[in-house]
């Protein structure tokens, strides 16, 4: 599979991954608080749910190609360093971290998926609900 190929799977993955994640928080009405602070059980839930999927799209976006990384602006350095601290200090992981990578972050990778497939004539496409 050519690098182009690999670079697409892994950008409508990690769009997909986004795209749900920005979803189901709003509509379960997943707050900063929430997220930080759990009060209940189905909090903690979600919390760990989400930086579950922090961490899927870390994985993602580091292994997109050089080319893609560079043309797309999308930030190797902190993309591994997000990723790198999921996954060995899941259990001393920042909040304040991963919900600004959630509300920040979030919005500028998906820029970049949009910009890589506009730019190849490609359309992100949602799975079937």
């Amino acid at each position: 599979m050519s690098a182009k190929a690999n670079d697409m799977a892994r950008i409508q993955e990690i769009f997909v991954l986004i795209t749900e994640t920005q979803r189901q928080i709003e509509s379960l009405g997943i707050t900063e608080q929430r997220f930080k602070s759990p009060a209940s059980d189905a909090d903690q839930l979600f919390s760990e749910a989400i930086m579950n999927r922090v961490l899927r799209i870390t994985e993602e976006a580091g292994a997109l190609s050089d080319e893609a990384l560079a043309l797309y602006d999308f930030d190797r350095r902190a993309i591994k360093g997000v990723r790198n601290r999921l996954a060995h200090a899941y259990g001393n992981v920042d909040a304040d971290i991963v919900w600004d990578v959630v509300q920040q972050d979030f919005p500028k990778l998906l820029e970049g998926c949009h910009a890589y497939c506009d730019e190849l004539g490609l359309e992100l496409e949602l799975p079937e609900e």
